[in-house]
């Protein structure tokens, strides 16, 4: 059965090649352009790996009621949000998280740390622009071996 991926970023233009190189390469992907697609996958599917933007944009009122401006800092934090508000599910699930963005700043990075992602799961799309360092990157995440799901 192959790897699931479900991807979270508003960028589908961006994604393109990307998703079909893990398809090439066996993986199924899902990808999410907003936070309720997101959230109607992680209910109804367990996924190997999540893909995860910092920078998304809320689309509709109910989005703006969980995700509120004054806590993802005008939707630049809402990747921050999602990764607490699920990283039970992810632990759970032993479903890694990387974390994709256009520019890293270390004071978010810092916030995801202490929300419990490890430190290497971060990557700026600069530096994974190369589609084969991209597909190195997930491989690398997908063979480690997972903490236990208590």
């Amino acid at each position: 059965m192959p790897k699931q991926i479900l991807w979270l970023d508003n960028d589908s233009d961006y994604l393109e090649p990307y998703v079909e190189t893990l398809t090439d390469e066996g993986f199924q992907v899902t990808v999410a352009s907003t936070i309720t697609e997101a959230e109607k996958a992680l209910g109804e599917f367990r996924f190997d790996l999540m893909l995860l933007d910092v920078m998304i944009p809320t689309v509709s009122d109910e989005e703006e009621k969980v995700y509120r401006p004054q806590v993802t800092d005008l939707g630049n934090k809402t990747g921050l949000l999602v990764y607490r508000n699920y990283k039970e599910l992810f632990r759970k699930a032993g479903t890694p998280v990387l974390v994709m963005t256009v520019r890293l700043d270390k004071p978010i990075m810092d916030e995801f740390i202490k929300a419990g992602l490890p430190g290497d799961r971060f990557a700026t799309k600069y530096d994974l622009r190369d589609v084969n360092v991209f597909l190195e990157k997930v491989q690398s995440i997908l063979i480690e071996p997972l903490p236990a799901a208590a």
